[in-house]
């Protein structure tokens, strides 16, 4: 197998970990694959540190919901991404956060004995999951720094060019109500502030659909800066 090292490229974690089941047939036959539809959950509060999460292809977000019902995503992933950590670290105070497909997902699951041993086998695990730490954290610091700083519009515009990069595309299929749950406000704000964006023609709107118009204007008012490497 490849030396693990911090030189390692994040695009190159999903094929090494896609090799393991080739150097070590046991860790191919404990893992449990998984295919989410989008929209869907791999894994509620309750249950997601039970087993250790391997993202192989898709993207997903990490959602925090409140006693009141109110959600917020703390964190997007990308493949090879390593998460409930729980079944591993044995964490006091395990997040109550619930994993959600954005797209269609392939992830591998491990149940916490099996995670605990292939992780001592394989530093790969630990590396992907120290990534996914160090990405996650980063998402956290930028979001606390633009809400601190700047007004829900700057943020609206830099979550809408952040799902443009992600989409590779000036069309991003997202609803009002995930953008709120991303920048921990309601739907009808973003709905209002979107309604803003459509009368300068920056953007145009459909059902769960935005199109980008003009991203000059976007970057201007937002400052935008990708926090996803994934």
């Amino acid at each position: 197998m490849k030396e693990i090292t911090s030189s390692i490229s994040p695009e190159e974690i999903p094929q090494l970990f896609a090799q393991l089941p080739h150097e070590d047939p046991a860790f191919g036959r404990a893992v449990k694959i998984l295919r989410v539809a989008p929209g869907e959950c791999v894994a509620a509060p309750d249950v997601l540190d039970e087993h250790l999460y391997i993202l192989m292809s898709g993207r997903l977000q990490l959602v925090a919901t409140s006693k009141e019902g109110r959600s917020i995503v703390t964190a997007t992933l990308g493949p090879g991404s390593v998460f409930g950590e729980g079944a591993v670290l044995n964490l006091e105070t395990p997040l109550r956060v619930c994993a959600q497909a954005i797209d269609l997902c392939l992830i591998w699951r491990l149940n916490a004995d099996q995670a605990t041993a292939f992780t001592r086998q394989h530093p790969i695990l630990g590396l992907g999951m120290l990534r996914t730490f160090g990405r996650r954290l980063a998402q956290v610091e930028n979001r606390l720094e633009d809400v601190a700083y700047k007004r829900l519009p700057e943020r609206l515009a830099g979550e809408l060019l952040r799902q443009r990069y992600l989409a590779g595309h000036d069309q991003v299929r997202v609803s009002h109500q995930a953008l709120a749950d991303t920048l921990g406000t309601y739907r009808e704000t973003i709905s209002a502030i979107l309604r803003d964006f459509k009368r300068e023609r920056w953007v145009e709107l459909g059902y769960r659909r935005i199109t980008i118009n003009n991203v000059q204007a976007l970057v201007d008012m937002s400052h935008y800066q990708n926090d996803i490497d994934s």
